[in-house]
């Protein structure tokens, strides 16, 4: 299916493409746009292109199709994994071992051996995730507990997080990475993946870059690279102002002369912002079930929270469009919940959407991140279809949809299929 780009855009979406889709495909399906994800990665990298070896980081859970991996891979981002899967889908996606970071929280002796093979660098949570073999490359992940300033404010409690190890047993760390013959070894930290208010990312930029210049007084370690997974977040609702990436990058630029130039040291930034990247690259595409005439209005759809899990984990509010229907129609203030039987079902609030019919398209927007990769068969749901607008305008499909005999395979049982 093929479509030029300029018409009658929907979204991202040609509102051709969106017709021929549902004329085509049963509901609900994900679309994703090669040309924002392209983007979303030249952006980044534009903005912080005074650091020669600046890249971004996808972390892979947030969107495990490997097109999709594979547009990011080649757009010059590296991937996170955390799993075996992962791994293997990030090099199904064709991205480089040495551009792959393997980030378990604890051991699975196969993943690490399969990391191994592949040249993957390997992130250490502490001495008890400790690979059975030392690798070439390691990052090692820092927690120094307490709390996080910037200016004197208080900007993060570490005590909130699983992750990191403290200071004394990085260093003991960086001791016996460096007498195994590590070639690189370098610090990071992790954040939250939603954070607008960038004072966090900052704080622990800062904290981090003074850590690299102790690893070099005390330990001769010239760290070749630092990694930030999170504190930069995606805007999803039209009141939120996501974070200005230029400011942030003036920011870090700004802390690079001042702490690092001094001690002649200029790491590889790696940025883990897989919002930024892919959030609004994706849309979740559905129909109207039902309309209940409530005092406010319930509109019901044929995803639920199965398909799109946001609405329930985080309580999280997107942008809903309903792109085909004529702009003349009346609107009007109404709830939108999924198909489920069960209360938490439903988007938080309301929104302000036309009066709708039943059959009639709801697109999901910024579902890019996070999206599909936390769907489940929840409520007997089958697994939606995955489709990709391609920068040619060939529309194709990347995943397809499960049918209810898969779903039901997967169990042991003896019972006759009905």
């Amino acid at each position: 299916m093929t479509a030029r780009r300029d018409a009658g855009q929907t979204g991202f979406v040609p509102a051709k493409v969106l017709r021929r889709l549902l004329q085509e495909q049963p509901t609900p399906f994900y679309l994703y746009d090669e040309t924002m994800l392209r983007e979303a990665c030249e952006k980044l990298r534009l903005a912080f292109s005074w650091n020669a070896g600046f890249t971004p980081v996808f972390p892979v859970r947030m969107n495990q199709n490997p097109a999709v991996l594979r547009i990011l891979a080649s757009a010059g981002a590296q991937m996170l994994c955390a799993s075996e899967a992962e791994l293997r889908l990030a090099r199904r996606a064709n991205a480089d071992g040495q551009r792959i970071i393997y980030a378990p929280v604890a051991i699975d002796e196969r993943a690490c051996g399969y990391a191994r093979r592949i040249g993957a660098a390997q992130l250490v949570d502490g001495e008890h995730a400790l690979p059975p073999q030392p690798p070439a490359r390691v990052f090692l992940s820092v927690n120094p507990g307490g709390q996080l300033c910037l200016n004197g404010r208080t900007v993060w409690n570490f005590e909130k997080s699983k992750l990191g190890m403290d200071l004394q047993t990085l260093l003991s760390m960086c001791r016996r990475f460096l007498a195994s013959g590590t070639e690189a070894i370098s610090p990071c930290v992790f954040l939250r993946d939603q954070d607008l208010e960038p004072a966090r990312f900052q704080a622990a930029l800062e904290m981090l870059l003074r850590l690299a210049v102790r690893l070099y007084q005390e330990l001769g370690i010239g760290v070749q690279s630092v990694l930030i997974c999170g504190g930069l977040g995606a805007s999803y609702r039209p009141s939120e102002q996501a974070p200005d990436l230029q400011a942030v990058s003036d920011f870090v630029r700004e802390k690079y002369e001042e702490i690092l130039a001094p001690a002649g040291l200029c790491p590889d930034l790696l940025l883990a912002a897989g919002r930024i990247l892919a959030a609004k690259a994706g849309v979740l595409v559905t129909r109207v079930l039902a309309v209940k005439p409530q005092q406010k209005p319930v509109v019901v759809l044929d995803a639920d929270c199965a398909q799109f899990l946001r609405e329930i984990a985080f309580g999280a509010t997107h942008r809903l469009m309903a792109p085909l229907v004529p702009e003349s129609r009346q609107k009007r203030m109404v709830r939108v919940a999924g198909s489920l039987c069960d209360l938490r079902d439903h988007f938080p609030g309301t929104c302000v959407l036309p009066d709708l019919k039943l059959g009639e398209c709801v697109i999901i927007c910024d579902a890019g991140a996070d999206g599909r990769s936390f769907a489940s068969n929840y409520g007997g749901s089958p697994g939606c279809a995955e489709f990709l607008l391609e920068q040619g305008g060939e529309v194709r499909c990347i995943r397809r949809r499960q049918t209810i005999d898969e779903l039901l395979a997967a169990f042991d049982t003896d019972a006759p299929n009905p």
